[in-house]
């Protein structure tokens, strides 16, 4: 194996906002022969650093690994634009995947997401890996849906009939054909709305199962897992809660899992694991419903599928403002007034986001202009009923950087070392150059 000096800042570099360390350490690395991408969703800096968290997997990871302290997402900084700046080191105006559900000029999103990977736009690493002559796989990664690029992928898709078998539902869309079948019997046992529904416990461990099942079997070069269970908590409860006591046991045991399995088979030293989040977590006290003021105002319909000129749209915490014609100057005035004319209990909630930052940052260019809330404040989407109520949660999606998330990479030959922020974008271009895909 031969070894690669690389200084961990000219990798980094490009993704470091203004206010980072300038001075990163050198790590010694080898090229490793396999990288595996595991996101926990929601997966903040608390969650590794502090001693009561129960994540000593992680814990050993960090001292012994690389750490990146914060890794600063996209706008917004949600599951399904996070992940695929993940795989494509590119930001949602490029690579095309805005939210989680797709915006469709006032019609009802609640049951639908970006689910295919043809609706990215750019290169992704599996692409690039594939052309390599490398297999790759992936397990429950949004996205990634008939992607032809993932020799063994079991993706994160489900049926609209929230009733059926979803995990017979999928397995058309796994790849190769019966893939998931040989899953079952081999490595995770029968999958359910029982033993693997979301957010549940046993999860995570099933999905370790499935990854070391194809790691031992098919040896991909580039393997993404995706493990969720501690985002369902962290949203219902907030970042304090027992349930989240145990989901991040859960994801630790998850990755612990998939350590001991590489230890097992002599694969530790030649396998590079990095663990991310897509995002971090604030917790709130009150939401903001911004559509309640177009309602009112006569520029929304109470309900999808009216007449309208203007609409808020939650894409995690920012709502960014549609207007139904883009150039429409005239309503965007009206609405700027109706904003500076808030009584201050409701104006001192958010900031308005202009178009200048939202195209530095990379949201989706139709958007005309977003609202902030401040940190306790989640916002919802809301038309009619208070604009301020209270409700407590978890929420994630800001644009300035309040929900960052974390890294750590570990394992062939990484040394230990510290960096202290980058952004997402970073990642890809860094695990292309290691499997020199780049």
């Amino acid at each position: 194996m031969y070894r690669l000096i690389f200084l961990i800042s000219s990798i980094l570099s490009i993704a470091v906002p203004s206010g980072a360390a300038d001075t990163p350490s050198t790590i010694e690395a080898a090229s490793p022969r396999y990288v595996i991408l595991i996101t926990i969703d929601g997966l903040r800096a608390e969650m590794i650093d502090d001693l009561l968290m129960p994540s000593p997997f992680l814990k050993m990871m960090s001292r012994d690994g690389l750490r990146i302290g914060r890794v600063i997402g996209v706008p917004p900084a949600a599951t399904y634009p996070s992940h695929t700046t993940l795989v494509t080191g590119e930001v949602p105006a490029r690579h095309r995947i805005f939210y989680n559900r797709p915006f469709l000029w006032n019609k009802d999103t609640a049951r639908i997401s970006y689910w295919y990977a043809d609706s990215i736009a750019v290169p992704t690493i599996w692409q690039r890996a594939h052309e390599a002559g490398m297999r790759t796989a992936s397990l429950f990664w949004p996205v990634s849906t008939g992607s032809p690029y993932i020799d063994y992928n079991v993706p994160e898709f489900w049926s609209l009939d929230y009733s059926c078998d979803q995990m017979a539902y999928i397995k058309p869309w796994c790849t190769p054909h019966g893939i998931l079948d040989e899953l079952e019997q081999n490595a995770c046992g029968r999958l359910d709305t029982i033993t693997y529904q979301a957010g549940s416990l046993q999860r995570d461990g099933r999905t370790a199962a499935m990854a070391n099942y194809l790691m031992n079997h098919y040896q991909p070069q580039l393997m993404t897992v995706h493990l969720i269970t501690t985002d369902y908590s962290q949203h219902a409860l907030g970042t304090h809660s027992q349930q989240l006591l145990q989901d991040v046991a859960s994801a630790d045991h998850a990755v612990g899992t998939i350590l001991e399995n590489l230890r097992l088979t002599h694969r530790l030293d030649s396998t590079l694991i990095i663990v991310t989040g897509d995002h971090g977590f604030c917790d709130y006290s009150r939401t903001l419903s911004p559509n309640v003021w177009l309602t009112r105002a006569g520029l929304l319909s109470p309900e999808p599928g009216g007449s309208w000129k203007a609409c808020f749209y939650g894409g995690g915490n920012t709502s960014f403002l549609y207007l139904r014609k883009g150039d429409d100057r005239r309503t965007l005035r009206r609405i700027r007034r109706m904003l500076d004319d808030l009584p201050p209990e409701e104006r001192s909630l958010f900031r308005v986001v202009e178009k200048q930052e939202l195209t530095e940052k990379g949201a989706d260019p139709a958007v005309a202009i977003a609202l902030e809330p401040i940190v306790g404040v989640a916002v919802t989407n809301n038309r009619t009923g208070d604009v301020v109520s209270r409700r407590s949660g978890g929420t994630h999606g800001f644009l300035s950087g309040q929900d960052a998330t974390t890294l750590i990479a570990y394992g062939a030959g990484i040394t230990p070392g510290r960096q202290d922020t980058i952004r997402q974008t970073a990642i890809a271009p860094w695990i292309l150059r290691l499997l020199r895909c780049n």
